[in-house]
């Protein structure tokens, strides 16, 4: 019988060894993970701190001012500091999570001078969760003024989310003095809006429901905890969340790419989430949300009422198509609570995150921030991407479109099959669950609100005695704090009157 030339196949062997490696890659990491806490050394562009306020910290990024342009590679200065706002749920490193998808390194290579407001984290910070609103506002106000005294030059304020929410706050506060113009990113205005297949009658009379029900936790919370929003945030995110997961484990074996991903998986798992205070949480809750102040009849910061309305500086808000935190209906009312502003829009096929972070960020979001510092400059033309039409509340079908928040971190992974049953059902639980709120806010507001005081109108008679005085001293002992009249443009409250 004759016998074979070819030597014996090692296949078998040398594929077993190559998984044993890849194991012992794995374990190694997985131990340094657990003895170290990360992989890597942290990321961050150094700053200088150059105000620390009761409630803030005021950074200011070296590279562009420090004469250092040609070593770091930076372009020439542009005119117009750069204020960059964080929201109050997020560290202010979301502007600067990892070097490859940092707004801070975009912008100070393209020659701009960034400022940065930062919250610090409350729950560490001496009285951090006894914070209102206002005082989130002024260390807003304080910021732009204390630039504008460092620089010479009027200020671009810059927000995501709720912090482009307190830039137009801020921004009416100051009447727009000082101010260059407001760059805003994923900034409900109209909140009501917000809320998924429902008109803004009908999810203003939900909201209202809501605010009922969570009145007694409201009353007696100290601060939301960071951990709540971040969990809820991977809720939201279901889809990335998984996939992230999957990645991590697939490539535990490789250093390289877990180190280059160390700082946005540090940040999605719980880092980049920080303490809401109590009362900044309230006043946002009944003045924001339930009455829906951004739109409709103005506000008060620090006894003053203002309203978007008296805005008449220039406006760039971005629309992500996918964002279901702050819906494109929501983002857009800008347009109707500042008539006399200059509004500009870009829409983006992104989620909520995706607007600042991630590649899209990176390829669309900052270079259009750029070119618009420059154009308000007259440093360059105008941005080609601004006021492109988005598709506004159109709806895909797919989980990938309704939980699509953290494809700012671009991972994939093969969860197809799964996500697709899932989806389904996550998709009638939620029509479902639409169609239920609807009906129990028109009973609620009937049987709660409308009969009590139909009975109470019933009972009138011409002698009845109604005392103005006893209604107003019952108010000031159960809500001292709150808005009884407006006079000249100032605030009295209950317990003034």
């Amino acid at each position: 019988m004759a016998r074979s030339s070819h030597p014996p196949t090692r296949t078998q062997p040398r594929g077993l060894g190559r998984r044993l490696r890849r194991l012992r890659s794995s374990l190694q990491n997985a131990r340094e993970l657990v003895e170290f806490g990360r992989l890597g050394p942290p990321w961050g562009l150094a700053y200088e701190v150059v105000e620390e306020g009761s409630h803030h910290r005021l950074r200011r990024y070296a590279s562009v001012h420090s004469g250092a342009r040609e070593e770091t590679g930076t372009a020439p200065a542009v005119r117009g500091p750069v204020l960059l706002v964080p929201p109050l749920m997020l560290t202010s490193e979301i502007y600067d999570v990892a070097a490859d998808i940092s707004a801070v390194v975009a912008l100070t290579r393209a020659g701009l001078d960034v400022w940065l407001v930062d919250f610090g984290a409350p729950e560490r910070e001496t009285g951090g969760l006894t914070r209102t609103l206002d005082d989130h506002v002024l260390a807003i106000d304080a910021s732009v003024e204390r630039v504008r005294a460092e620089t010479g030059e009027d200020v671009h304020l810059v927000g995501y989310s709720q912090g482009g929410m307190f830039c137009y706050q801020a921004a009416a506060y100051r009447r727009g003095r000082g101010l260059r113009s407001l760059v805003t990113f994923g900034s409900p205005v109209d909140i009501h809006r917000a809320l998924p297949a429902l008109d803004a009658d009908l999810g203003a009379r939900v909201i209202g429901v809501a605010r009922k029900v969570a009145e007694r936790p409201l009353a007696h919370i100290e601060g939301l905890p960071g951990f709540l929003s971040s969990t809820g945030f991977k809720l939201l995110s279901l889809r990335k969340e998984l996939a992230q997961v999957s990645e991590f484990f697939t490539q535990l074996h490789d250093r390289e790419a877990l180190v280059k991903r160390e700082s946005r998986r540090r940040f999605l798992s719980g880092e980049g989430f920080v303490a809401w205070p109590g009362p900044a949480l309230r006043t946002f809750v009944d003045e924001f949300v339930v009455a829906n102040r951004m739109c409709a009849g103005g506000f008060v910061i620090a006894g003053r009422t203002v309203t978007l309305a008296e805005l008449e500086l220039p406006i760039l808000c971005f629309v992500g198509e996918r964002d279901d935190i702050a819906r494109p209906a929501a983002v857009r009312a800008i347009r109707g609570a500042a008539p006399r502003a200059e509004v500009h829009e870009v829409g983006l096929a992104a989620g909520h995150f995706g607007l600042v972070v991630g590649s899209t960020a990176m390829r669309e979001t900052w270079p259009t921030v750029i070119d618009w510092v420059r154009w308000r400059a007259e440093q360059g033309p105008r941005p080609s991407a601004v006021d492109r039409a988005v598709r506004g509340d159109d709806r895909d079908d797919e989980l990938g479109r309704g939980f699509d928040e953290v494809e700012a971190f671009d991972i994939e992974a093969n969860f197809e099959p799964v996500l697709d049953a899932l989806g389904s059902l996550l998709g009638s639980m939620r029509d479902r669950l639409e169609r239920t709120a609807g009906e129990l806010g028109d009973t609620v507001d009937g049987f709660r609100y409308q009969l009590p005081r139909l009975r109470s109108l019933e009972a009138l008679t011409a002698d009845t005695r109604v005392s103005l005085g006893a209604e107003l001293a019952d108010r000031a002992a159960h809500h001292s704090d709150r808005t009884f009249f407006l006079w000249r443009g100032r605030a009295f409250s209950y317990a003034d009157a």
